[in-house]
């Protein structure tokens, strides 16, 4: 496969795959990978490898009454969508959505999913010293 279609074509999966899911390109994109391989954390503190980020994933708001198997759907939709950018890992956090000041209305309180799709780096350059 060409490499100019690569990543048209890895969008477009991604896209299908997680269709609820918006990502924001933050970082260079390299070649998909199997969902699989792409490792997922809860905090920044877990990754023991320096990295830089790719991609950011947010989720739509959602019941905070949410089931868990509703949740973890949503945290494999992110797990494809770090794969299709390329990325060795993702970190995972589900947050509160704030519902703004509303005097006198009601509101059911949500929540989202966000995450940051990363890359390891492979090569750290320090500057000389002087």
């Amino acid at each position: 496969m060409k490499p100019a279609l690569a990543v048209p074509l890895a969008l477009f999966l991604c896209a299908c795959a997680a269709a609820n899911l918006d990502v924001i390109q933050v970082g260079p994109w390299s070649n998909p990978r199997s969902w699989r391989e792409v490792e997922v954390f809860a905090s920044r503190s877990e990754t023991k490898r320096p990295w830089g980020g790719i991609g950011i994933i947010h989720g739509p708001k959602l019941p905070a009454n949410t089931d868990k198997a509703g949740l973890e759907k949503m945290k494999l939709a992110a797990r494809k969508s770090a794969a299709a950018m390329g990325a060795d890992g993702v970190i995972v956090v589900i947050e509160p959505a704030d519902s703004g000041a509303q005097l006198g209305v009601y509101e059911a309180p949500e929540i989202y999913l966000s995450a940051l799709a990363i890359k390891y780096v492979t090569e750290v350059s320090t500057s000389a010293a002087k």
